[in-house]
């Protein structure tokens, strides 16, 4: 079965000096989605040179991402080793009835939004450093779902009361009598990522021979989870921030 989309973007931009010290930037990108619709996105920057050689800049913005087809439409059959016990599992498409009746519902787009505050340092000759702090937060992430396991009796119909007997007769009713669990794509989770970026270059003169430039560069970075969506027919939990 074939799947596809289309769609189409704008995007423009403005970078201004105010004036020998102060440059802003604002920028604006729309989207429009055959299957998700139209999505206006922007970002803000400014830079303030405090002393000749030594800026400050700090920027602002938000960001979209549709669902892949992939991620939509994606179907797969295979057996899996979980905690040593080998499980028959399916990965089922979100529109797939099965998958609905399991909990599944239509993905929704991601969407950002980032900060970034930093500096830059000129003021040595040939020696450039950038340092820059940024927090990136993403709404209603796409994962999968835990393996929704199946409790069957040794003749595998539906056994025990808890959801595992739900999910073996939801199975067992459309015909996937041997799969012990099945998953399938949600969004899942909201997430936060802080970290620090910093970049130190130096060019060497060499003559006749040119440039050299050395350069390097640090990144760390520590992502948490906000929200968890604990399961597919359940309320979602908040973490603190």
């Amino acid at each position: 079965q074939k799947h596809s989309r289309h769609n189409f973007s704008a995007y423009a931009e403005l970078d201004a000096d105010v004036n020998d010290r102060i440059n802003v930037q604002v920028a604006g990108r729309y989207e429009d989605y055959s299957d998700f619709g139209s999505s206006l996105n922007g970002k803000a920057a400014a830079r303030f040179e405090v002393v000749e050689g030594v800026a400050l800049r700090g920027a602002i913005a938000t960001g979209f991402r549709a669902p892949s087809l992939q991620q939509q439409f994606y179907a797969a059959q295979a057996t899996n080793n979980v905690n040593g016990v080998l499980l028959d599992t399916v990965t089922l498409p979100v529109n797939n009835p099965v998958a609905i009746a399991l909990g599944a519902k239509p993905l929704k787009p991601e969407k950002s939004v980032s900060y970034s505050a930093g500096f830059v340092v000129t003021a040595v000759p040939r020696l450039n450093l950038t340092v820059d702090l940024y927090q990136v937060d993403i709404d209603d992430r796409i994962v999968v779902t835990d393996n929704l396991t199946a409790n069957r009796d040794a003749a595998g119909n539906p056994n025990g009361a808890d959801p595992g007997r739900t999910i073996a007769t939801i199975l067992n009713n459309a015909g996937f009598r041997t799969v012990s669990a099945a998953r399938f794509f949600v969004n899942g989770l909201d997430s936060r990522t802080k970290g620090i970026d910093a970049v130190l270059t130096y060019r060497f003169e060499l003559g006749d021979l040119g440039r050299l430039s050395a350069t390097a560069g640090f990144n760390y970075n520590k992502t948490s989870i906000r929200r968890i969506l604990a399961a597919p027919d359940r309320k979602s939990t908040r973490l603190n921030s």
